[in-house]
């Protein structure tokens, strides 16, 4: 009976393109990303940067992060960094200044908060390096992820470079470990991206942009600085690129609603850079692959309303045709598998990347976008 209703075959057919797309996708950029970069990459290459820190009300971190930068594997001569940030935030930086010895510092008082880019292009008119490289209050950069992604704007062609997150938490519960498990399949597709020619994702909490090709950042209700960046960047011509060398770690919200929150604040960011892409693209005016605009608006724009229509065509087909052995077998086999962590890990970042980009759609179709978004402090855990 299952096998002659519609809504059955409906949820089959859909099973079927949603996995062919994405186990497509992610073949192809796992062969693209063995390939050679293909840019003349110089280790000797040490230009002058400029770290930006926004910070506002993060007295809490920001002497951690002070004390990062100055275990950082680079010319302390060629560094420059600027925290912009609230007075309590600034009077504790002042404290842990010291230990910056040779690097110049701007303290910038923000009196409001009025979201990261307005803080990036306020400290933007200060930056003196050839690099300017954004970071976040709480984002800890390995001892060599500044050199290590440095040497690759030595080709004139890079405009921008992004690293990788590793997650400090993942060992705490289902949903930082879910996250984790995310990061390696997430990481996979930048790299082929970007061996390709660009990415069009990028993570603000380890970014370096040349200075003379990026001019202002990304500063739109709903965008965001990285990402929104990164797609004019590309459309200008040059290349944004992931290093997996270049690392940094970072804590993942540990509670659900946190995650939910967080995922559908970037998810609306992403869906608003990627729907820009891809009108670029259709324009002729993006000099990317349009598998890549593709394949990345199908999977964080169009996807969340396919995986909420998956579940819903099989329950009700089962609903419909009474079929109470099936269902029973289905719940079973379920069960069984998520005995296994990694599987109970996987249901949980269905669920919730689904509905934190079901939701970061539907504040796009209202017109709800905002540039100052809520800080989730169960994720300041350094």
């Amino acid at each position: 009976m299952l096998l002659s209703d519609y809504l059955f075959l409906a949820f089959l057919t859909l099973v079927t393109i949603h996995l062919a797309i994405n186990v497509a996708y992610t073949i192809y950029m796992l062969k693209a990303s063995r390939r050679p970069w293909g840019l003349n990459i110089s280790e000797d290459y040490k230009p002058s940067v400029t770290i930006i820190i926004p910070a506002y009300k993060e007295a809490k971190v920001i002497g951690k992060k002070i004390e990062n930068i100055a275990r950082l594997d680079y010319p302390k001569h060629k560094l420059q960094v600027i925290i912009v940030g609230d007075l309590e935030t600034l009077e504790v930086a002042k404290q842990k200044l010291g230990i910056l010895e040779g690097v110049k510092v701007l303290l910038l008082e923000e009196k409001e908060r009025l979201g990261k880019p307005s803080a990036l292009n306020y400290a933007l008119g200060f930056a003196e390096g050839e690099l300017i490289a954004t970071s976040d209050a709480d984002a800890m950069w390995e001892r060599e992820a500044l050199k290590n992604a440095v040497k690759y704007f030595s080709d004139l062609r890079v405009a921008a470079v992004t690293g990788h997150e590793v997650i400090s938490n993942a060992s705490k519960n289902i949903h930082t470990y879910s996250e984790e498990l995310y990061r390696k399949m997430y990481y996979l597709l930048r790299l082929g991206e970007s061996k390709i020619w660009s990415t069009l994702i990028f993570q603000g909490e380890l970014a370096l942009y040349r200075k003379s090709y990026v001019r202002r950042f990304e500063h739109r209700p709903g965008y965001s600085d990285d990402t929104g960046t990164v797609v004019r960047l590309i459309k200008e011509g040059y290349r944004c690129i992931y290093i997996p060398e270049a690392k940094f770690a970072d804590a993942a919200p540990p509670s659900f609603i946190d995650k939910i929150k967080l995922k559908s604040r970037r998810g609306q960011h992403l869906i608003n850079a990627l729907t820009d892409a891809l009108k670029y693209k259709l324009r002729g005016e993006l000099p990317l692959p349009a598998y890549i605009v593709l394949a990345n608006y199908y999977m964080h724009v169009l996807s969340s309303l396919i995986q909420l229509t998956i579940p819903s065509f099989l329950v009700v087909s089962l609903i419909r045709n009474v079929a109470f052995a099936t269902s029973s077998l289905l719940i079973v086999i379920l069960a069984i598998l998520a005995l296994k962590k990694n599987t109970r890990a996987m249901i949980e970042l269905y669920i919730t990347s689904t509905l934190a980009l079901t939701m970061a759609l539907m504040k796009n179709i209202v017109g709800k976008r905002s540039i100052a978004w809520e800080k989730i402090e169960s994720m300041r855990e350094i």
